[in-house]
This record gives structure tokens, C-alpha cells and sequence, in this order.
């Protein structure tokens, strides 16, 4: 059902229409867009659901196939942050509405969520493993540095985003991931403290 409503967003936004868009071109009566548990809210939801899935599984091969060998940890994070946030391309142009739905106070959980999962794969594919309090720092830094590189990618008119990624790898080299001095500790704790709270549900699946 996702991947048939994904080609109506562009028209018709992250909206009740585009799911009936996509269930009828299935065949299916237009009530199906109730497989979205939670409106479009659930479409944003089983998104970035499918983005994670094959987020990993492009990770899993670059892995698998040797092509982060030689690359330090800072260098990887780079490179997959970079990839992940070029996920968003196609469908850039609507995604401030998707936005603003997670915002909403009610999905608000549900985005933290998606954005503790998109840190915590970043490093754990990056090959971090650090349990103290690094491990809280770096990615209260990375989701502030998405977060931020997403909204700038949102109003980004040059050719092929090339301005977002100049942006995205300012943000990343300004960043001493291993030695963050208090003032940008500080900085980033003000967006960091919440998403914190939602990575620690999701650590103990991959750093225990």
C-alpha cells in the first residue's frame, strides 16, 4: 500500500487523497487508506519505516562488500548521513507537510523515534561503540545536525540539492564528534535532551 500511495505525494501532498489515490489504483475500495494506522500521520510513519529498511540493507552491502574499509569512523558518518539524507530527494518538494505532521504534539513521539533510529544507524554502521557519555553527545549532535540539514534541503532550490550537502558537510566538519568542547555541547542539548530520551529506547537493541 505505501508503495503504491508514494507516487501520488508529489500531487497530492501527505494526505487522506493520496492514500485513496493508492488504494484505488490497487483496486481496492478507498477506505483502505485506513491500513495507515493514524491517518497521514501512519503514512509518514510507514515511510520512514520503509527508508530505515532500506537505509540498512544499503549499509548492510557497502558493509558486506568491503567499501568502508579504509575510512575513519568520522569519515563514515559522513558518507551515510550523506546517503541517508539523499533519501529524501523525490519527495523533498512535499516534505515540509510531512513535517509539519510530526510536530503535531501527539506525533511528536513517533519523530523523535525516527530520528533516534536515523543516528543510531548512522553510527552503529559508522562502527561507533563507545558506552559513556560520548555515546549521548554524539548523537544529540548528529539529530541536531539532521534536523537541520532536512528543513535546509526543504527550501533548497539549486540543481540536484547540491547546496544541502554543502550545508550538511559544514555542519558535519565543524563538529569534534570525540572532543566536544562545552559550548557546542551546550548548543546542541537544547534539541538533544528530547531525542535522547527516544535513542535510549532504541540502544539496547544495538550496544548492549
Amino acid at each position: 500500500m505505501l508503495q503504491a500511495t508514494l507516487p501520488y505525494i508529489q500531487q497530492h501532498g501527505w494526505t487522506m487523497d493520496a492514500m485513496t489515490q493508492g488504494a484505488k489504483s490497487l483496486g481496492y475500495p478507498s477506505v483502505a487508506h485506513g491500513v495507515f494506522p493514524g491517518g497521514e500521520a501512519g503514512l509518514v510513519d510507514a515511510f520512514l519505516t520503509d527508508c530505515r529498511r532500506r537505509f540498512i540493507a544499503m549499509a548492510e552491502e557497502r558493509q558486506n562488500t568491503g567499501q568502508f574499509e579504509g575510512y575513519t569512523v568520522n569519515e563514515k558518518v559522513k558518507m551515510l548521513t550523506i546517503m541517508r539524507i539523499g533519501m529524501m530527494k523525490p519527495y523533498i518538494k512535499t516534505w515540509p507537510e510531512a513535517l509539519a505532521i510530526m510536530a503535531h504534539p501527539t506525533n511528536v513521539p513517533m519523530s523523535l523515534k525516527h530520528l533516534s533510529e536515523v543516528v543510531d544507524d548512522i553510527w552503529f554502521y559508522a562502527g561507533d561503540r563507545s558506552p559513556d557519555m560520548d555515546w549521548y553527545t554524539k548523537r544529540a549532535s548528529l539529530a541536531a545536525i539532521y534536523s537541520s540539514t532536512e528543513v535546509f534541503m526543504t527550501q533548497d532550490v539549486s540543481p540536484n540539492h547540491a547546496e544541502t550537502f554543502r550545508f550538511l558537510n559544514r555542519r558535519l566538519d565543524e563538529v569534534a564528534w570525540i572532543d566536544a568542547s562545552a559550548r557546542q555541547l551546550g548548543t546542541m542539548l537544547a534539541f538533544g535532551a528530547k531525542s535522547m530520551m527516544g535513542m535510549l529506547a532504541t540502544r539496547g537493541g544495538r550496544f548492549n
